[in-house]
């Protein structure tokens, strides 16, 4: 003879659908919706995309400006002189008056002279 066990047999974890649980996390967000009486606000406006022109810099920067304004252009070893800083700086101010807006181009003559100027094309 078989012995019968008196224990009860152990519960089964209840598992919901997918779409119950689902429906359930929806309900939850929408609970934590902000009130109607709010209103909504209105977009920023956009700002008109017209590019501004550059102020002219004045000190040194309106010297190398004005150096590489003339028709041949200046090489770094004429900024250099006017100005009196080393090459990395006449580099480095170059850069910055483009980020200003400045069309400025290194171009190299037929000669083989590399020098600074102010480019028409962009302007």
């Amino acid at each position: 003879m078989a012995r019968r066990s008196t224990r009860p047999a152990p519960a089964q974890p209840k598992i919901e659908p997918k779409a119950a649980v689902a429906a359930a996390r929806k309900t939850k967000t929408k609970a934590k919706a902000a009130p109607a009486s709010r209103t909504t606000p209105e977009p920023a406006p956009i700002p008109s995309l017209s590019i501004p022109e550059p102020e002219a810099p004045s000190g040194k920067l309106a010297t190398l400006l004005d150096l590489i304004g003339h028709s041949t252009g200046a090489t770094t070893d004429e900024l250099a002189d006017a100005t009196g800083w080393q090459a990395h700086t006449i580099r480095a101010a170059l850069s910055r008056l483009r980020q200003r807006g400045f069309p400025i181009a290194l171009v190299t003559d037929p000669d083989g002279r590399k020098a600074y100027r102010l480019d028409p094309k962009e302007s």
